[in-house]
C-alpha cells in the first residue's frame, strides 16, 4: 500500500498532472500518483498549505521556463533521496542521414545556435578557422584589418580567401569578433559578406573598434566542418549537420540542440530553495537560473552543465548559492548585477567556463556590496576567476570579501584579466578584503597590429584596477601570473600585506603598483601600504616590485628570496619554504621569515575543501530528503 504524504508533493517522469502529487510513485492501481511537471507541483504549493516539491530522477524536458513569483516564497523545489532530477532545454535531435565522409544531418524546425550536445559533452561550432582543441586558446582565428575609413564597431575587413567565396549569410550563421586588446570578445549576426571589398557587416555593433590586427571567426554553417566534434547549420535544407566523434553510438548517446536560454526564472520570490536539481542545455547567452528582485533564497547541492550563465541574481540579496557544481559554461558561474547585495557565493565547483563567449567570470559582480565569495574552487577560465566592477553607472561595489578560494588556469583566453579583479572607477574607497585565496596560472592573452599572438599579456593575479581603493589584499598565494602577481593601477587607500608571490620570468614584478595618466591627477595612487610580503621565483630574479609614479607609499618589511630591496626594514634571503622543489610553499617550522613579521598562509582552509574538512555537502542542505 503507498500512503499519501501531506507535507510534500512529488514530480516524476512517470507522474501525471491530474492525479495528486501526493505520492512518490504511481499506486499498484494507476490511479494516483507524483505530478509529472513542475508547473502542477508550482500551482499544487500556491494554492495549498504544503511547501515542499521532491523531484524524483530522470530528465524533465521543458518547452518553457518555469516562472516563479512572490506566490512562491517559501517554496522548495528539491532533488528526492539521492536520484538525479534533470532539467534540460534542449531538444532532442534523432533521425539523422548519413551523408558521407562522416557528416550526418537532421532536420530541425528552426536553426540551431551554438549550443550543441552530444552525449551530454558540448560540440564546437564549425568556423572559418582552423581550430584546434590542444590550442584551443590561439587557432582558428583569423586576423581582421580596420575599414579604409578606420576602426568601425559594425564592420571589417578581411584576407582574401579567409571567407569561402559561397558563405552567405543566413539565420544561424554568427561572427565572433576581438580587438587587438582582447578585452571583450562580442558574437553578432552577419548581416552581409562582400567578397569584392573582402567586408564582413555585423547586425549588431561590437563592444570596441574593430583595429587592424584584432581577430575573427565566422561560425556555424555546415560547409566549414572540418574535424569530428564540429557541427554546423544548412540553411539550404533546414539540417543540422554533425561530425560526430564516435559515429556508432551517437544517436543513442543523444544529440541535444539548446533551445531555452533560461530553465527558471523568479521574479520577487523569497525564501525560495532549489537544491539537488541538474540544470543542463541552455543557450549561452541565458541565464539558467535567473532570481530577479526577493531575497533569502537557497540554491544549493545543484549541478550546472552545457548552460550558459548558471546563476544570475539581478538585485537579489541576502541568498546564498552553495555547494554546486558548474561545469561546461557558455558565459559565467554567477553574476550577480543592480544591487544584489549581502548574498553569500561559497564552496562551489566552477570549472570550463567561457566556451563560447569569453568575457566572463566564475564568479563576477557589478553592483554588488555586503557579499562573500568565500571557499570556491575556479579552474579554466578565459578571463576572470573572481570579478566585482564598479563602471561610471552608479553601480557600486562595497565591503565585499572574496576568501579562501582556490583559482587557477584562469585569463588563457584574454587579456587583462586573472585570478581576482576589482575596478573602481569611482574612485572611493571600497571598505572589500581579498585574503587567503590561492591563484595560480593567470594567463593574459592579446594580439599586436599586425595579428601576432601576444602571450603572457596582463595576466594578473590580483588586480585592483581603474582607482580601485581602500582594499585589504592580505594572507594571497599567487604564482604563473604575467606581468604583476597584484596590481594596484591608479588607486589610493589600499594595503597589501603578507601575501606570498612566486615569480616566472624576470619580467614579471610580483608587485606593481601604477599610474593612470589617462585618468589624470585623480589616478596618480596615494597612500597605498606594502608591508610584509614575501617574494620568490623559479628563477633569480632582480626586481620583484615595478613602481610606476606610485606617488605616496609605504613600503616596508617584505622579504625577498633574492634580488634587491625597497623599503628600509625590507630584506633579502632564503625565506625557508618547506618543500618548493614540490610546489610546497609553506613555511617550514623555524623558517627564518618568521622572525621578520611574516607569517605562514592557512594553507588548509583553502578551496572547497577547506570549507569542511570531511568534504560533505550535507551543510548544503536545510531540508532531510526522502
Amino acid at each position: 500500500m503507498t500512503t499519501t504524504d501531506q507535507t510534500a508533493f512529488f514530480v516524476s517522469t512517470k507522474g501525471n498532472d491530474s492525479w495528486s502529487g501526493r505520492l512518490a510513485a504511481p499506486n499498484a492501481a494507476g490511479t494516483d500518483g507524483p505530478f509529472a511537471s513542475l508547473e502542477k507541483a508550482r500551482d499544487a504549493m500556491r494554492a495549498g498549505d504544503v511547501d515542499t516539491t521532491y523531484v524524483r530522477g530522470g530528465t524533465y524536458r521543458l518547452d518553457k521556463t518555469l516562472t516563479l513569483d512572490s506566490h512562491d516564497d517559501g517554496h522548495s523545489f528539491l532533488a528526492y533521496g539521492n536520484e538525479t532530477p534533470v532539467l534540460s532545454g534542449g531538444e532532442r535531435v534523432t533521425g539523422f542521414t548519413y551523408e558521407g565522409k562522416g557528416l550526418y544531418s537532421a532536420k530541425l524546425s528552426s536553426a540551431n545556435g551554438l549550443d550543441v550536445s552530444i552525449g551530454g559533452v558540448r560540440q564546437h561550432a564549425a568556423q572559418t578557422g582552423d581550430f584546434d582543441p590542444a590550442e584551443a586558446a590561439t587557432s582558428g582565428w583569423h586576423v581582421l584589418k580596420a575599414n579604409s575609413t578606420g576602426a568601425s564597431k559594425t564592420s571589417f575587413n578581411f584576407s582574401n580567401g579567409d571567407i569561402p567565396s559561397g558563405l552567405k549569410p543566413h539565420d544561424g550563421l554568427v561572427v565572433q569578433t576581438f580587438d587587438t586588446e582582447r578585452l571583450r570578445d562580442d558574437i553578432s549576426a552577419v548581416k552581409s559578406i562582400d567578397q569584392y571589398h573582402h567586408t564582413v557587416t555585423l547586425d549588431d555593433a561590437a563592444s570596441y573598434a574593430l583595429r587592424t590586427g584584432g581577430t575573427y571567426r565566422v561560425m556555424n554553417d555546415a560547409s566549414l566542418i572540418r574535424d569530428a566534434g564540429e557541427f554546423g547549420w544548412r540553411a539550404g535544407d533546414g539540417k543540422l549537420v554533425v561530425k560526430p566523434e564516435h559515429a556508432a553510438s551517437f544517436q543513442s548517446d543523444g544529440v541535444v540542440v539548446a533551445r531555452l536560454g533560461t530553465l527558471i526564472k523568479s521574479s520577487n520570490a523569497s525564501n525560495v530553495s532549489i537544491e539537488g536539481l541538474t540544470f543542463s542545455d541552455t543557450r549561452y547567452e541565458g541565464a539558467a537560473l535567473s532570481m530577479q528582485g526577493g531575497h533569502g533564497n537557497s540554491v544549493g547541492g545543484n549541478h550546472f552543465v552545457n548552460v550558459g550563465t548558471a546563476v544570475s541574481l539581478d538585485g537579489t540579496d541576502n541568498s546564498r548559492i552553495a555547494g554546486n557544481h558548474m561545469e561546461q559554461l557558455g558565459d559565467t558561474g554567477v553574476s550577480m548585477i543592480h544591487a544584489a547585495d549581502g548574498n553569500r557565493i561559497y564552496a562551489n565547483t566552477i570549472e570550463h567556463i567561457g566556451q563560447i563567449t569569453k568575457g566572463g567570470a566564475g564568479i563576477g559582480a557589478v553592483g554588488s556590496s555586503n557579499s562573500m565569495v568565500s571557499n570556491n574552487d575556479i579552474t579554466d577560465a578565459p578571463r576572470y576567476g573572481v570579478s566585482f566592477k564598479e563602471w561610471d553607472d552608479g553601480q557600486l561595489n562595497r565591503n565585499n570579501t572574496v576568501q579562501f578560494n582556490k583559482i587557477h588556469h584562469v585569463g588563457q583566453e584574454t587579456a587583462d584579466g586573472g585570478g581576482i579583479e576589482m575596478l573602481g572607477r569611482s574612485a572611493k574607497d571600497m571598505g572589500s578584503v581579498i585574503r587567503g585565496n590561492e591563484v595560480i596560472n593567470t594567463g593574459g592573452l592579446a594580439t599586436d597590429g599586425k595579428g601576432n599572438w601576444l602571450t603572457d599579456h596582463k595576466g594578473w593575479g590580483i588586480s585592483l584596477d581603474d582607482l580601485t581603493s581602500g582594499v585589504i589584499v592580505r594572507d594571497n598565494f599567487v604564482k604563473g601570473f604575467a606581468w604583476a602577481g597584484i596590481y594596484v593601477h591608479g588607486g589610493d587607500n589600499n594595503l597589501l600585506e603578507n601575501n606570498f608571490g612566486i615569480a616566472s620570468r624576470p619580467q614579471d614584478a610580483f608587485i606593481r603598483l601604477e599610474w593612470v595618466p589617462k585618468a589624470g591627477d585623480e589616478a596618480r595612487p596615494h597612500d597605498n601600504m606594502v608591508i610584509h610580503n614575501l617574494a620568490a621565483g623559479d628563477m633569480p630574479i632582480d626586481q620583484y616590485w615595478k613602481l610606476l609614479s606610485p606617488g605616496r607609499l609605504t613600503m616596508d618589511g617584505n622579504v625577498a628570496a633574492n634580488g634587491r630591496a625597497f623599503g628600509p626594514n625590507d630584506a633579502v634571503f632564503n625565506p625557508g619554504f618547506r618543500d618548493s622543489a614540490h610546489a610546497d610553499y609553506s613555511l617550514k617550522d623555524k623558517a627564518p621569515v618568521l622572525a621578520h613579521g611574516i607569517h605562514d598562509l592557512s594553507w588548509s582552509s583553502m578551496g572547497t575543501d577547506g570549507y569542511h574538512a570531511d568534504g560533505s555537502m550535507a551543510q548544503f542542505w536545510d531540508h532531510a530528503a526522502y
